[in-house]
């Protein structure tokens, strides 16, 4: 189940022992979320996607639109009768590209090698760019949860280390283990959110 902001704000709130959220409003807690998540967008991290909506294949068409947010592709599925996407319906890479037509980003399917079956929607498999700032009613990218919460507290805590009078070397000290923890997080997982082996590039995205 994916993490909300509300539920990450709790968390924050607990670490800097702050229930009440005295010290530290809502509003600025979205702050150092949001540079916890600028953070990882920077640094060109990628996240899955899968999508199904927006691809139905047509008789006589081979190219469509490539959907909206996706930077990497690596798989094409065609749904069966039941509407599933099982291994066996995947497009192989040689009967399908990517595109430029004009200023719009299309799949390309091969007319020569590969057969349309009118009305079957496409799964697009792939990856887009993290969130690089979330509103108050959403949620944290998968995969991502831990190192935006410490990357978070970290910003928090060195905002509070210099404001919060006695308890400023206390919140200084969370500042730096936060931040160890989140470089440790960062280095350890940025193999996961590389683009993956075979992925398409979705050019001008």
């Amino acid at each position: 189940m994916a993490l909300t902001v509300d539920e990450l704000r709790d968390e924050m709130s607990h670490h800097l022992q702050d229930p009440a959220r005295l010290l530290v409003n809502d509003d600025q807690l979205l702050e150092f979320i949001n540079s916890a998540a600028w953070d990882a967008a920077n640094e060109g991290w990628v996240v899955d996607l899968d999508e199904t909506e927006s691809t139905t294949l047509s008789s006589g068409t081979y190219a469509y639109d490539v959907p909206a947010s996706f930077v990497y592709v690596h798989e094409l599925i065609v749904a069966d009768a039941a509407g599933d996407y099982p291994l066996s319906q995947l497009i192989p890479w040689s009967k399908w590209q990517i595109v430029m037509n004009g200023a719009t980003v299309q799949f390309l399917l091969s007319k020569d090698r590969f057969t349309i079956t009118d009305g079957r929607a496409v799964k697009v498999r792939g990856q887009a760019r993290p969130t690089a700032e979330y509103s108050a009613d959403g949620s944290i990218d998968a995969g991502m949860e831990s190192f935006i919460r410490e990357r978070a507290i970290m910003y928090a805590a060195r905002n509070l280390s210099r404001h919060s009078g006695g308890h400023a070397q206390q919140y200084a000290q969370l500042m730096v283990e936060a931040k160890a923890t989140s470089d440790e997080l960062f280095t350890r997982q940025a193999e996961l959110f590389q683009p993956k082996t075979m992925s398409r590039v979705v050019p001008s995205r």
